[in-house]
């Protein structure tokens, strides 16, 4: 029988990871994602198109997904699901669905009239085009995956698990539901369609971000996060393959 006394409370290593460590995954995948995207264009001599897309996407998530899963190893407790809430469990989907077609149809919605009070000719929905490389057929079915499913996960682990997890130990959860959801928005910026349209799309997304944070810290998890924002680019895709 072991004599060694039980850990005490204050044995137990507190997590060490940071906003630094959220700053160097938004840097990292920034310049990764910029350079992959750029060999994509050398190679297939196109400036957008779906290779672009995705090479963009696969860069921006080795930043965005890999630093969390290093500082959880490294500075954590090896779990993702303690250090960030990670888990999904079965009443999260109803309410994750829920909230992803609340985002779509009241929250983006919402957003897009308040901005058509005060400029003309916003078009939200260009704007995705844009940001997607407007995929038809084959090629928005390979696209798909990456928005339905990869999309989601690194960017509910990133920006609710880290970001929001950092800034609410120091700040208090109201600057972390708020602070990680304006950093969301500033994210999914894109020009191209004009200012009005740019910062209505910006705040749109940034706005659903608030109900995804809301939702990863009334819960504790990532789980509704991540089927309300699966299903509201799930929406969006298909809104995408009925435009053509």
């Amino acid at each position: 029988m072991s004599n060694t006394p039980p850990a005490a409370a204050s044995d137990v290593v507190k997590p060490t990871w940071g906003m630094g460590d959220a700053v160097a995954g938004l840097a990292i995948g920034l310049v990764a994602g910029g350079l992959i995207a750029a060999i994509a264009t050398a190679v297939t001599g196109k400036v957008d198109g779906l290779p672009v897309t995705i090479a963009g996407l696969v860069g921006l998530w080795i930043g965005l997904a890999g630093v969390p899963v290093l500082a959880s190893r490294r500075k954590g407790s090896c779990s993702l699901a303690d250090d960030f809430g990670l888990r999904l469990v079965a009443r999260d989907i109803p309410v994750g669905i829920a909230a992803g077609f609340v985002g779509q149809f009241v929250i983006v919605r919402l957003v897009v009239e308040i901005f058509q009070a005060f400029a003309h000719n916003i078009d939200v929905a260009q704007q995705t085009k844009n940001v997607t490389g407007n995929p038809e057929g084959l090629g928005l079915a390979v696209l798909a995956p990456f928005l339905v499913l990869g999309a989601p996960f690194v960017e509910e682990l990133f920006f609710r698990g880290l970001v929001l997890r950092s800034l609410a130990r120091r700040f208090g959860p109201v600057i972390g539901v708020v602070g990680s959801s304006v950093l969301f928005g500033l994210v999914h910026f894109q020009t191209g369609m004009g200012a009005a349209s740019d910062a209505a799309l910006m705040c749109a997304i940034g706005a659903f971000g608030l109900l995804l944070a809301y939702l990863a810290v009334r819960t504790g998890r990532l789980g509704p996060g991540l089927v309300a924002h699966a299903t509201f680019n799930a929406i969006t895709v298909i809104a995408l393959a009925t435009s053509h």
